[in-house]
This record gives structure tokens, C-alpha cells and sequence, in this order.
């Protein structure tokens, strides 16, 4: 298993309740979500006026809705923690990959989580929303062999508690870009907008939801208040330390190798 990497305090989930800019904007309506484990990390960002597309597909989507959807953001990979400073590096990220890096000063101002950027100029506020009881997990799927990149998973899942945060990798890979929003609206045709689009970050609850492992926000909205997955699938192999997911496709099963880099209790999939 992977070592800790950040302090007990930071691990959990926390959401954000602002973030200030040096054009004097702050922003306290957009739904931003953070799950830490000792190593492993997963972040959600949906604005607040994002369109109700529960009931859509991306098959659907008018240009407008794909516009909107391509505001969102999200993000998964490992932390750094060195001298208050931390370093979120990406290995998912449903934006276009920049270089500049996400790493930010963290200091406590009462009850309040202050994040203040290194390398960007921003001040975050943070609130705790659960610590995970010191139960935390963190899986990996691989990316193939013809990804070419080592910054790159295909999948990851963090838990803290009874909370998780699923992301799955888009199956193409973004071109260079400011933004999504950018590169959607210039040179795309509608069948690779959407392709842009299905990269998955979803939060949930493992056990204390509707249904076992129900997702309650999501990049793509119409996921939410599905099941991430059944607990049946899955198959807990200890001797080489990683979980295969068996789901049915077409007329036979697609196997998946997750790698285990923490474990907690367990009792999340034991559901």
C-alpha cells in the first residue's frame, strides 16, 4: 500500500465555500467538492446555473447544453504535501491539461480551511464536510498500453467514510486548449464535442444513499442518482493487492483491473 502523503487533518471530504480572484470576483455558488485519502485525491466543480439534463444523453445534447456541460470541472490524481504547501497532481482532468501547476498554501483561519495559490493568485475558503472516521481508500485503473502517458489513469475512486468520488478518463485525448469551452465552440464536429465530454466525475454515497453506491452529483447529469456500480461485480483479490470489476457487455463480460493503492475497512463493498 502507498504511505501517507498529506497530514491526518487534510484527509476527508471537504467542500468549498468561496474562492476570490484578483479582479475582485468571489464566487459561492458554484458546487465544488474535494475528497482526500492519505495519497490520492478527487475533485468536482459544477456552476451553479448548469441546466437540469437528468433526463438527457449525450446523443441529445443541443449546442447549447454542450456549451454549458463544458463549463464544468473535475479532476483526480495523487498529493504532494511539503511545509504547508500542497501539490495536486493531475492524472484525470476533464479540462485541457496546463502547465502551470495546481498548488496552493493552506493555513487554518479559525474553523476555515484557507487554500491561497503558489503558481495562480487565489484565496479559497474550505469547509469540512466529513473526515472519514480514518476509513480511506483509494483505487487505481491503469491507462493501457497505448496511452503513452504515465500521467494518465483510465479511472480512480476515492473514498473517505461513506462518501467516494468515481473518475473516469474521456476515451480520446483533449488537444491543447485554454479551455473546453474554447475548443468546443471552434473546431469540433457534434460527435467529437460529445466524445470531449464523457469524462466522468462523479460523487456519491457508498451505503447511505438510495441505492448502494448512489452517485448524487455528477459531470455527467444524468448519472446522478444511479448506481455506480454493484458490489456483486467485484472480486477482492488480496494476493495481488487489486479489486476485478466483472460487468456484462454485449454477450459475454468486460473484466476491469483495479489496483489497490489504500485500503480502509472494507465495509464500503460490503454493501
Amino acid at each position: 500500500m502507498i504511505a501517507s502523503t498529506v497530514p491526518d487533518w487534510l484527509r476527508g471530504l471537504w467542500r468549498r465555500l468561496s474562492i476570490e480572484t484578483p479582479d475582485g470576483q468571489r464566487d459561492t455558488q458554484t458546487q465544488v467538492f474535494y475528497l482526500q485519502t492519505s495519497s490520492c485525491f478527487a475533485d468536482l466543480r459544477l456552476p451553479f446555473d448548469r441546466p437540469d439534463l437528468k433526463q438527457a444523453s449525450f446523443s441529445s445534447l443541443t449546442q447549447a447544453e454542450i456549451v454549458a456541460l463544458s463549463r464544468q470541472q473535475g479532476f483526480a490524481g495523487i498529493t504532494q504535501f511539503k511545509q504547508g504547501q500542497c501539490q495536486w497532481v493531475r492524472y484525470i482532468d476533464y479540462q485541457p491539461p496546463q502547465s502551470i501547476r495546481d498548488i496552493g498554501l493552506l493555513y487554518w483561519q479559525n474553523n476555515i480551511l484557507i487554500e491561497e495559490g503558489v503558481d495562480q493568485v487565489y484565496r479559497e475558503e474550505w469547509h469540512k464536510v466529513d473526515d472519514g472516521d480514518g476509513d480511506f481508500t483509494a483505487l487505481v485503473l491503469a491507462p493501457d498500453d497505448t496511452s503513452g502517458s504515465v500521467l494518465t489513469w483510465q479511472a480512480g475512486l476515492v473514498i473517505a467514510g461513506d462518501y467516494f468520488i468515481y473518475s473516469h478518463n474521456r476515451s480520446v485525448t483533449l488537444p491543447a486548449a485554454e479551455t473546453l469551452s474554447d475548443f468546443l465552440m471552434t473546431s469540433t464536429t457534434l460527435q467529437e464535442q460529445q466524445d470531449y465530454l464523457g469524462c466522468e466525475i462523479s460523487l456519491g454515497l457508498c451505503r447511505s444513499g438510495r441505492v448502494p453506491w448512489e452517485i448524487q452529483r455528477s459531470t455527467i447529469p444524468w448519472r446522478e442518482g444511479t448506481a455506480l456500480w454493484s458490489a456483486s461485480e467485484l472480486t477482492i483479490d488480496w494476493e495481488h493487492k487489486r479489486i476485478l470489476q466483472t460487468s456484462p457487455q454485449g454477450e459475454g463480460c468486460r473484466v476491469r483491473e483495479w489496483q489497490i493503492r489504500e485500503w480502509g475497512t472494507g465495509e464500503a463493498f460490503t454493501v
